[in-house]
């Protein structure tokens, strides 16, 4: 489950400015392990968190450990769905999964001609086992496009491979491209912003 914690600040001005750099770094430090996806200040105070795919006892943990909670600068109001849908790219698991993030690159002469195959050929995959979405992108120059596609596991992606009209498609696009090569990642890191 994702979950998204509403905080409202319940302590003066200065008791949060006294923890604030705390919390900050707590946030920095979540966000690095991948257990928060999104966090910021609320349009009218107070904040929002957005967790990655956690247990309760997980969220729990998180919530205890916010300097924000021990020092009784915010409550928090909780609620939790079920992620199913996610932009390519937005990673709700935590930790070593099975996921795997594909990233295709592609030189090309007629970069609107090579996406317009490519989405043609990603349509057809999107309704595949495992499959949880993709991203076209177009360089700024216009000589090469990338296909940033999120899998559930290599297996997943590996069966795209024994349908006929999945190669057919890949083919008419590989037509259109210099040159076309990917390859599947894994996460190893996440880094945060620092500002």
């Amino acid at each position: 489950m994702i979950h998204v914690l509403r905080l409202s600040i319940t302590a003066s001005d200065e008791l949060v400015a006294r923890h604030l750099e705390a919390h900050r770094e707590w946030v920095r430090r979540n966000c690095d392990a991948g257990l928060i996806l999104l966090a910021g200040p609320a349009v009218n105070g107070g904040g929002t968190v957005v967790t990655a795919d956690l247990s309760d006892e997980g969220v729990r943990r998180l919530i205890e450990d916010d300097p924000w909670h021990q020092h009784d600068v915010a409550t928090y109001e909780w609620t939790s769905f079920d992620g199913r849908y996610a932009s390519p790219g937005v990673i709700t698991a935590t930790g070593m999964n099975e996921q795997v993030l594909l990233i295709n690159v592609a030189t090309t002469d007629d970069a609107e001609e090579s996406v317009e195959a490519l989405a043609k050929t990603v349509d057809h995959v999107s309704h595949a086992p495992g499959f949880q979405g993709s991203r076209l992108l177009t360089s700024l120059d216009g000589d090469a496009i990338v296909n940033f596609a999120m899998w559930s596991s290599k297996p997943h992606f590996d069966a795209i491979f024994d349908d006929p009209e999945f190669r057919r498609r890949y083919g008419v696009f590989a037509e259109t491209t210099n040159h076309a090569k990917f390859r599947l990642y894994r996460t190893s890191r996440i880094i945060s912003p620092r500002n």
